[in-house]
């Protein structure tokens, strides 16, 4: 397939261009908090866009998709909306620890008292703490309900999945193609200790829960195209263009088409576009997989539920720790070989 064959070249070469030769480790931060009125009821749509925009500078951009407000966008900080009114916080990749939770605690005590102006609140849980996933209505978005009814014909949990969950993703940079593989390896046989380490969902569907790391079993039963290991990741080859191939082949549900997200099903990308993809239309591609660890721009590490502060700030320290250390990730390559 001469189509095909020249995606994959292209997104391998995306990939490489996204390369940080330097060595000197970045983390990128992104929470999701739920959102509800102060009564742990869903909140409506308006009220979540007259807060956000509360809370946007002047010198922010305005985020509009559909012809509807979802947040801003600025040099340190972006806040968007997420399916079901999730609140996505995501700083600019910074180096030290201290520096990414300083910006992000100022944010978020200026968040509490903006929501709290318009009787919301946010909360800091992996699952959502006061509704059942099907209560709470999507976003008035082209990608999510498109997204909505394609997975409920795949897996049991998508409508918890899209609704329901809450996550702290850490996203890291790779020097070379031979570091992205390490730590893509790395990050997918540790996500399971993450998923534990980071296990805050005391409620789940409204009932009291008791059973450890419920957000990653909720993924397990989502898509098996877009969801859990990525495939070919302990295979000889794997590198850029088996990332890239696994990506364009499989169903890409959302499409990036004349400038807007349009609903395609089970299309692939040589189905969809030219056979030299875009940078926008790359995006939209890499965006609609789910996997523990995958790969956009950088390497993004998305099993761990959210959490308070505190516990963001240790979960960031640890991901330094061993993705900052190349003897740290050998030694984890060759204790799980």
């Amino acid at each position: 397939m001469p189509k095909l064959d020249e995606q994959i070249k292209t997104l391998a070469g995306y990939f490489a261009a996204d390369c940080e030769p330097d060595g000197k480790l970045t983390l990128q931060l992104e929470v999701e908090h739920f959102l509800t009125r102060s009564d742990g009821q869903p909140p409506a749509f308006a009220d979540v866009q007259a807060a956000l925009r509360d809370l946007q500078q002047q010198t922010d951009a305005p985020i509009i998709t559909d012809g509807e407000y979802f947040g801003y966008s600025g040099p340190a900080l972006t806040a968007t909306l997420g399916p079901a009114c999730q609140l996505r916080i995501s700083l600019a990749p910074l180096r030290d620890v201290q520096d990414i939770m300083d910006l992000y605690n100022r944010f978020y005590l200026q968040l509490g008292l903006a929501l709290a102006a318009h009787g919301l609140r946010a909360w800091t849980a992996g699952c959502h703490p006061t509704c059942h996933a099907e209560d709470l209505p999507l976003v008035p978005r082209t990608r999510d309900e498109a997204m909505d009814a394609y997975l409920r014909e795949k897996g049991a949990c998508s409508v918890q999945m899209m609704r329901a969950t809450a996550a702290t993703q850490v996203s890291i940079d790779y020097q070379d193609e031979t570091d992205f593989v390490r730590k893509m390896r790395a990050a997918s046989l540790l996500t399971p200790f993450f998923v534990l380490l980071s296990d805050n969902a005391p409620v789940y569907q409204t009932s009291r829960n008791s059973a450890y790391g419920i957000s990653a079993r909720v993924r397990q039963d989502v898509d098996r195209d877009r969801c859990g290991v990525i495939p070919h990741l302990m295979d000889p080859d794997f590198g850029f263009a088996r990332y890239a191939e696994t990506v364009l082949t499989k169903p890409q549900i959302v499409a990036w088409r004349t400038n807007r997200a349009k609903a395609v099903g089970s299309k692939t990308a040589p189905e969809l576009y030219g056979s030299h993809i875009n940078r926008r239309e790359a995006a939209q591609v890499l965006s609609m997989f789910f996997y523990d660890v995958r790969l956009k721009s950088r390497i993004e590490l998305c099993a761990a539920d959210c959490m308070p502060p505190r516990y963001v700030a240790a979960y960031l320290q640890l991901v330094k720790a061993v993705f900052g250390s190349p003897a740290a990730l050998q030694n984890v390559l060759r204790h799980y070989s």
